[in-house]
């Protein structure tokens, strides 16, 4: 195979585009980073629903914490 010097992209278009790719990369593993939900796996509800007083409540994950935890700023 014979390569014609002048048939391919130059050198800055190369390295353009290297930059674009790594930056749209970079972009979309934010992206999926910030957008990925808690993983619930384990959890259990040691206080019977009443997140008021409990231990946990800061850092549970359950539906009914979250719930509770949007209520109260409101």
């Amino acid at each position: 195979m014979i390569f014609s010097p002048g048939s391919g992209p130059s050198r800055r278009e190369f390295f353009r585009s290297a930059a674009r790719y790594a930056l749209l990369s970079g972009l979309g593993a934010v992206a999926v980073l910030t957008g990925a939900k808690p993983e619930l796996s384990g959890q259990r509800c040691f206080n019977r629903g009443v997140c008021n007083g409990c231990g946990v409540f800061a850092g549970c994950g359950l539906p009914q914490a979250l719930s509770a935890r949007l209520a109260g700023r409101g």
